[in-house]
């Protein structure tokens, strides 16, 4: 084995190995320049695809932007006040706590009675 390598080193690679190593590393670098050439131009088009199409947004629907918030009326008001009082819903949810350990004190009155032996 070792003098097998001993050859490689005496002799020169042939030419036309050495021509088609060359051109299959020439080919090879030839593809990577165009990959890198082809993801540039796709992110290229991509970020500039999104620019338009935000630009393209803010300027044919300024109107969701800059609008007047509307200035609601004495009606709305009154409603709005009406929904935000709990006072009524407050009351209800007292009363059935109220009446659910009612029931419970109830049940556990009842449990400590003694019957008497005659029933």
């Amino acid at each position: 084995m070792k003098n097998r390598f001993e050859n490689l080193r005496v002799r020169d690679v042939p030419e036309v190995l050495d021509r088609r190593i060359m051109a299959a590393a020439a080919h090879r670098a030839k593809m990577t320049r165009f990959r890198r050439s082809l993801v540039h131009c796709v992110f290229t088009a991509t970020a500039s695809a999104a620019a338009l199409l935000i630009a393209g947004t803010v300027f044919l629907f300024p109107e969701a932007h800059h609008g007047d918030p509307a200035i609601p009326t004495k009606s709305v008001d009154s409603q709005l006040l009406e929904l935000a009082d709990w006072s009524a819903l407050e009351q209800e949810s007292y009363n059935l706590s109220f009446e659910l350990y009612s029931g419970r004190q109830a049940l556990a009155e009842l449990s400590s009675v003694k019957i008497p032996e005659g029933y």
